[in-house]
């Protein structure tokens, strides 16, 4: 698990080394599962400008048990990442959502989160206030 955080952390580095676009770590507060009692967590993350409109990259809890490859454009929001349970089980995870500038580098995010559960249907909505520095 550490080797793949390492091995995308040094691809998305040298993409944007590369290619000479914008990189900015982000720091997020979640709120998962609004609908039924907001259970707050955190995250960090790198965000990869592609233009004006577009950006992509990565973002992590900082616990390490959910992890996720970003792809936004202009408004809207995509992810796929994995989570992992108290048991070690990784399941599969899809985000989709809206991203709103609140202020410069001060993001709003509303997202649907799927997670590819057999046990149960773990579904939930999530919203976070991120930090791009």
């Amino acid at each position: 698990m550490r080797f793949r955080f390492n091995l995308i952390v040094f691809f998305i580095v040298l993409v944007a080394f590369a290619t000479a676009r914008p990189l900015s770590p982000s720091v997020s507060i979640r709120y998962d599962d609004i609908l039924s009692g907001m259970s707050p967590s955190s995250s960090i993350g790198i965000m990869l400008g592609i233009d004006e409109d577009r950006y992509t990259g990565f973002d992590t809890d900082t616990d390490g048990n959910n992890m996720r490859l970003l792809v936004g454009w202009k408004w809207t929001v995509i992810g796929l990442g994995t989570v992992t349970d108290e048991d070690d089980n990784v399941s599969a995870q899809y985000t989709f959502g809206g991203r709103y500038e609140m202020m410069k580098n001060l993001y709003s995010t509303v997202e649907y989160v799927m997670v590819d559960n057999e046990d149960d249907g773990s579904d939930f909505l999530r919203i976070a206030v991120t930090i791009n520095f």
